[in-house]
């Protein structure tokens, strides 16, 4: 029997310098502590997901694959004040501030290339997602979402 462990999360990958200017250098510690509340808000866990308690080792890999999905697609929407990348593509492309490569930053769709196998057999899914932190407009703050979907053998999941 297995259970499901997942978590997310986040950092700030690359800043926007227009983050900070015209404003006092106390005013910039109290913006850059505000995008970083912003950007921890997305983090969680690892908790356990409910309701895939008591599957085989092969169900467990799968359903592993598709809660990692799932979570992946929920992302791709994007959360408040931190859109999905790809749905500010266009506004910011034209943007100097910061030098934005998102056809370079991986493909998000979950497949077996986000696969890690353990030598018990349980399979663990890893992706990830870009967005901009973004609470006034016109800012792209790069944050990178990291998901991890892992299949724990229900005898260790109760330690």
């Amino acid at each position: 029997m297995f259970k499901l462990r997942y978590s997310r999360k986040a950092c700030i990958i690359e800043w926007d310098s227009a983050s900070f200017t015209d404003c006092r250098p106390c005013e910039a510690n109290a913006i850059e502590e505000e995008i970083i509340e912003l950007v921890q808000a997305l983090e969680f866990g690892p908790e356990w997901c409910e309701g895939v308690d008591s599957l085989t080792l092969a169900k467990a890999n799968e359903e592993a694959r598709l809660v990692c999905e799932r979570v992946v697609l929920e992302a791709l929407d994007g959360f408040d004040n931190l859109p999905h990348a790809s749905t500010m593509w266009d506004e910011y492309k034209e943007s100097n501030t910061v030098d934005l490569k998102l056809r370079d930053w991986g493909d998000e769709r979950v497949t077996d290339a986000n696969r890690k196998e353990n030598k018990d057999g349980t399979a663990s899914y890893e992706a990830h997602t870009i967005h901009f932190a973004d609470p006034y407009g016109g800012l792209c703050n790069v944050v990178q979402l990291d998901i991890k979907v892992e299949v724990v053998p229900a005898d260790k999941a109760a330690k």
